[in-house]
C-alpha cells in the first residue's frame, strides 16, 4: 500500500482529512526510521579496518537492525489495514462481542512497533560502543526516533484498549507496557549522554 510507493504520498495522506493513515502508522515509520539510521551506522562500521576489533559486534547488530526494519516497514501499512477493518466492523455493530476481536486486532500493529522500538533502543545502546564514531549524530537521532515511536505507537495501543471489555487482555498489555516505560527514556538518555561525550 504506503511502504512500497513514494514518501510524498504517504505524508499527503497522512496529513488529509482521512482516518488512515494516522498515528499508527506515523509511529511505525518513525521506528523504521530510526533503525535504517542504527543499519548506516553498522554498515559504516561493518569492513572499516578502525573497527576490526568491533566489526563483529556490528555486523550482528547490522542484521538485528535490517530485520526490524522489515518488521516495522510492514506495520507502516498493517495499522492502516486494522483500522479499516476495525471502522466496517463499528459501521455494523455495537455488540462487544464482536467490537472486541476488532479492536484488539487494531492493537496489535502498535503494540509490535513498542516491542520492536524497545528492543531497537536496547541495540542502539551497543552500537554507541562499536558502531563508527564518525557518525555518532546518527546513533543519537536513532535513539531519539525509537523512544519517540514506542510512545507515539503506546498512545494508540491505549485508546484501542480503552474499547476493550476483556480485562485480561488489558492486564497483559499493560504488564508488557508499563515497565517499558520507565526503562526507554532513561535508556535513551544514557545514550544521548555518551554520544554527546564523543561530540565534544
Amino acid at each position: 500500500m504506503y511502504v512500497k510507493g513514494p514518501i510524498d504520498k504517504y505524508l499527503d495522506d497522512l496529513a488529509a482529512k482521512k482516518s488512515a493513515p494516522g498515528g499508527g502508522s506515523a509511529a511505525a515509520l518513525q521506528a523504521a526510521t530510526g533503525v535504517a539510521l542504527m543499519s548506516m551506522v553498522a554498515n559504516y562500521t561493518v569492513g572499516n579496518p578502525k573497527y576490526k576489533a568491533s566489526e563483529e559486534d556490528a555486523r550482528q547488530i547490522l542484521k538485528k537492525s535490517e530485520d526490524a526494519r522489515k518488521k516495522l516497514e510492514a506495520m507502516v501499512d498493517e495499522d492502516v489495514e486494522a483500522y479499516g477493518r476495525l471502522s466496517k466492523v463499528m459501521a455494523q455493530t455495537k455488540d462487544p462481542a464482536k467490537l472486541d476481536p476488532a479492536f484488539k486486532d487494531a492493537v496489535k500493529p502498535p503494540y509490535e512497533v513498542c516491542l520492536i522500538a524497545a528492543e531497537a533502543l536496547r541495540l542502539c545502546e551497543k552500537l554507541v560502543e562499536c558502531g563508527n564514531k564518525n557518525l555518532i549524530t546518527d546513533t543519537a537521532i536513532a535513539a531519539i526516533c525509537l523512544e519517540g515511536a514506542f510512545f507515539a505507537a503506546k498512545y494508540n495501543v491505549y485508546i484501542n484498549l480503552k474499547y476493550i471489555k476483556d480485562t485480561d487482555f488489558i492486564g497483559r498489555i499493560h504488564s508488557a507496557l508499563q515497565p517499558l516505560e520507565e526503562e526507554l527514556p532513561k535508556l535513551k538518555e544514557e545514550i544521548l549522554e555518551k554520544c554527546e561525550e564523543v561530540i565534544k
